[in-house]
């Protein structure tokens, strides 16, 4: 799992094991495991349980946006780097709805172009947190990963904005995301 290997690289062993007793003993075990492997799916509720937990500690601040940025990179396979050089940035905000199903299995990620350089994402989801991606998702990790898509495409200034929460009582997430070329 790239969250495990993010966290064990940056903050070292002796942080993890903080982090280890701090989780709820079914997240603990599968985040755990020895032989999880880092592709593999896993209950949501172990990934909303560790960001939960993450996003409390201090001196961590935005340490789900560095996390999002990092699984983004090793998650992106080889044909996948070369269609997003090879893609143009708008290209890419077209395909966020795939990119998302590579990440959870339920919900949906539907594109609007508003401009040349300006699209609306809608996140249609619920926030149960046994089924669900967490307040951290949308708030940190969806921009995270938006923002890097753009850079790795050749954008420059790319910025995502999430200005709508679920969270919040809105009946989906809404991301603004622009670039400027």
């Amino acid at each position: 799992m790239h969250t495990r290997t993010y966290l064990q690289t940056r903050w070292g062993s002796q942080a993890m094991s903080a982090l280890d007793a701090k989780l709820p003993a079914a997240a603990r075990a599968v985040f755990t495991a020895p032989d999880l492997a880092a592709h593999s799916w896993y209950p949501i509720s172990v990934w909303n349980a560790i960001a939960d937990e993450i996003s409390r500690w201090p001196n961590r601040s935005g340490v789900i946006r560095d996390l999002a940025a990092y699984v983004a990179e090793q998650d992106l396979t080889l044909a996948h780097k070369v269609l997003l050089k090879l893609g143009t940035p708008a290209l890419v905000m077209r395909q966020a709805g795939v990119m998302w199903g590579m990440y959870f299995n339920g919900g949906r990620l539907a594109p609007l172009a508003e401009g040349e350089r300006f699209f609306r994402l809608i996140l249609y989801l619920g926030v149960d947190p046994q089924s669900d991606p967490g307040r951290q998702i949308c708030r940190d990790a969806v921009p995270a990963w938006q923002e890097n898509a753009l850079r790795l495409s050749g954008a420059r200034g790319g910025q995502s904005l999430h200005t709508k929460c679920r969270f919040e009582g809105h009946p989906t997430c809404e991301y603004e995301v622009r670039w400027l070329r």
